[in-house]
């Protein structure tokens, strides 16, 4: 026997109290309980897995309910039944039916009251739950009857007592839970976002992270979710208590002080309006799902902080949209939970999620302190930090990572085409190769710099000896040699082909591993989308105000047509608020720069399961989440005719870049854009909405655009507007026209 009634007149008493939280919090917890009790006739007596044993006062029980931020639970152990049997031929359930019923638990709480058990059993104890939770309420109401010829109800929803059974080897302890129901559930969660973290563990990454200690000037969520990181922020810095708004269990206890607990809700009160004239933060919490900013700003108001919106610019934002936070000498405090793991599907999607994160944090917030969650610890690992820690934690089922550190810059290196500078080359057999090269380059380094363009074509056969192709991906190369005529003598082509090699890497200064080579033939069919190689070379690279994948070594085509960098920047300027439609999307580029740019949704077609892969691991970069929940963002694996056909949505913005020639196993049939254009356009311009804009390009030199097309539908040919200053010197590379409806 643990408990007197004595107790309920003895608030001074000091008594023995276990606190839970989750799996890998006891270290925090201890520090967090260690601030609630100083002053106070209490002690932390002994920690153990998921929970802390302290002695205290009533009082202590009432100010770590109230008080703490980290905390699941707060229990009074009442009844120990021990046991006599320790044999494995044990009946687990009626030895707690027994203990259950052996104690007069009228001394705790009225028949007239509602209560509910909640059972834990220690690791060797084999027992079916759902039986000896229903033996130990039997055991309740059979004490009631006994005692007071009547019975309390059982209510496992709001129950007004809640009853703890921890099953043991050698007793089984019955505890009442003060709590009620958990202590991360604060009252202020009206709206949810899918996975959310627990507002303790919240609570805990921050004091992990330093927020209760230092002090900072801004503090930016920038996958806020449903705001609890946001609120639980503001709920520090405003010295607001956790349980100020929320029922808890020893209310319809017998033992129950409440002039005590009016008294402790008081003070805290007092407490939060006088931090409320302390000067606050700015705060900045956003999410690309603008469900996700409306569940922010009704959280935040249904947490009562409604009269400090002011503080906090709460908006609809990808990682690509980041505004110049202008921190000056102010401090930053960074958080976030991002969507990892089921939330957004495969690993390779999940990385490049972390590695867009990883570039805004080095890019905006150099030297900031910072708190990022991770399903694995390889996603974290791609986090710029030093001076870490890593947190192992349980958010409900689900196993997470908490990387905490200061955010270092390793971006902060000049721009290769900045740093270049021409110098004499003599190479014997292609100097007329490198003096052109270089000739480019110098012509094309100013408006590059301008524009802020880092991936650009270099070189185009622009000598008839040297039939190849030089393009600029940041720092590495992708020299593509046009495969020689059957005229000319392999040796000498060879030759030929080694001297342009020797003369690239002297202009340029790069090393091997940076130049990347391969030959173009005549393709035919999707023999250009075919895999190549194995190696897997994928790099980063920028363009306008997005990042995306490039692969130098295992396909034919790099993931990037440089060729298109102005369409797909002018999609970007006129995507905002739109339905955006990419037809024949290949790796989503131009759906990323729709995306990133606002457009209202965007829809991705393409054969090639591969390629949408690739799309989606786009579209993560930028944090845009890509599940398969998402109506915003979709992509479908399909021939574009037929899926034309099968739907019936309009688009306001649509984009058809086809091959030139195309014989897929997926594709009944064959496709040639001379022959096949016109039919393709007429079935697009169907699902255009009045008023939207088409946009048509192909690469077929010797295309030509159907006169029906011209007398159908509003064409403009704008080819020379689409034309990149890279491309300048062969304005034949593509073509392309704008089609409205007439």
């Amino acid at each position: 026997m643990l408990f007197s009634d004595n107790f309920m007149t003895q608030s001074s008493r000091l008594n023995t109290y276990w606190v839970t939280c989750a799996d890998g919090l006891e270290n925090l917890l201890v520090e967090e309980l260690q601030e609630l009790i100083q002053n106070q006739s209490a002690s932390i007596t002994e920690k153990k897995a998921g929970r802390i044993i302290i002695q205290g006062t009533l009082e202590t029980a009432y100010r770590i309910c109230l008080w703490s931020r980290l905390a699941s639970r707060v229990l009074l152990p009442i009844h120990d039944y021990e046991l006599e049997k320790t044999h494995d031929a044990r009946d687990v359930a009626e030895e707690i039916y027994e203990g259950a019923s052996s104690f007069d638990w009228s001394l705790i709480f009225s028949p007239s009251s509602t209560f509910a058990i909640r059972l834990q059993t220690e690791r060797e104890i084999k027992v079916n739950p759902q039986f000896a939770t229903l033996r130990a309420k039997d055991g309740v109401v059979d004490s009631f009857m006994e005692a007071q010829g009547r019975r309390p109800s059982i209510d496992t929803k709001q129950p007004e007592i809640t009853l703890f059974v921890l099953a043991g080897k050698f007793a089984h302890t019955f505890c009442l839970d003060l709590s009620g129901d958990s202590l991360h559930r604060r009252g202020y969660r009206r709206y949810m976002t899918d996975a959310p973290i627990k507002e303790n563990l919240a609570a805990a990454i921050l004091r992990l992270a330093g927020w209760n200690k230092a002090c900072f000037d801004v503090f930016i969520d920038p996958m806020c979710g449903s705001g609890t990181f946001i609120i639980e922020a503001l709920m520090i810095k405003t010295d607001r208590a956790p349980g100020i708004q929320r029922h808890f269990g020893f209310m319809g206890w017998h033992g129950h002080d409440n002039n005590l607990w009016q008294t402790l809700k008081s003070e805290a009160e007092q407490r939060h309006d006088t931090a409320l004239q302390q000067p606050l933060p700015q705060f900045y919490a956003y999410d690309a799902d603008w469900d996700a900013v409306k569940a922010t700003r009704q959280n935040i108001i249904a947490a009562g902080f409604e009269n400090l919106l002011p503080h906090i610019k709460i908006e609809e934002r990808v990682l690509a949209d980041w505004p110049d936070f202008q921190l000056q000498n102010r401090k930053a405090f960074i958080v976030t939970n991002p969507p990892y793991g089921e939330r957004l599907g495969d690993k390779a999607s999940n990385r490049a999620l972390y590695q867009g994160l990883s570039f805004q944090l080095q890019k905006f917030l150099p030297n900031q302190q910072a708190a990022i969650l991770a399903s694995h610890v390889e996603q974290a690992d791609v986090l710029p930090f030093e001076n870490t820690q890593t947190l192992r934690l349980m958010n409900g089922n689900l196993p997470i990572y908490v990387r905490t550190g200061v955010v270092i810059n390793k971006l902060d290196k000049p721009a290769f085409l900045a740093n270049w500078q021409a110098t004499p080359v003599e190479i014997e057999g292609a100097q007329d190769f490198a003096n052109r090269l270089q000739k480019n380059i110098s012509n094309l380094k100013k408006q590059a710099l301008r524009d802020n363009v880092s991936c650009l074509r270099l070189y185009d056969a622009d000598l008839p000896d040297f039939n190849l192709v030089v393009d600029l991906y940041d720092d590495n190369l992708h020299v593509q040699e046009y495969a020689p005529p059957k005229s000319i003598d392999p040796e000498k082509a060879k030759k030929r082909f080694n001297l342009a090699l020797a003369a690239i890497r002297q202009v340029l200064g790069l090393p091997r591993e940076k130049v990347f080579i391969k030959t173009r033939a005549r393709q035919k069919g999707i023999t250009q989308y075919e895999k190549q190689s194995e190696v897997s070379k994928r790099f980063i690279v920028q363009e306008g105000n997005i990042r995306v994948y490039v692969n130098l070594t295992d396909y034919l085509d790099t993931g990037l047509f440089l060729d298109h960098r102005p369409m797909r920047l002018r999609i970007a300027a006129e995507a905002k608020g739109k339905h955006f439609l990419n037809l024949y999307s290949y790796t989503s580029t131009a759906s990323v720069h729709a995306a990133v740019g606002g457009a209202a949704s965007t829809t991705s077609v393409d054969l090639s399961n591969t390629y949408l892969n690739w799309s989606k691991q786009n579209f993560a970069l930028n944090g845009l989440t890509v599940d398969h929940a998402d109506q915003q963002h979709q992509f479908f694996e399909a021939d574009v005719f037929e899926w034309l056909k099968e739907g019936h949505e309009t688009y306001d913005l649509i984009f058809i870049d086809p091959p030139t020639f195309s014989n897929s196993k997926k594709f009944h049939g064959t496709f040639d854009v001379q022959r096949d254009h016109a039919s393709l356009i007429k079935r697009a311009m169907n699902r255009l909405s009045n008023g939207g804009t088409l946009y048509f390009s192909n690469n077929f030199q010797k295309f030509e655009l159907d006169d029906e097309l011209n007398v159908r539908f509003d064409v403009q040919e704008i080819t020379e507007k689409t034309i990149g200053f890279d491309f300048k010197r062969n304005h034949k590379i593509h073509r392309a026209w704008r089609l409205r409806h007439a």
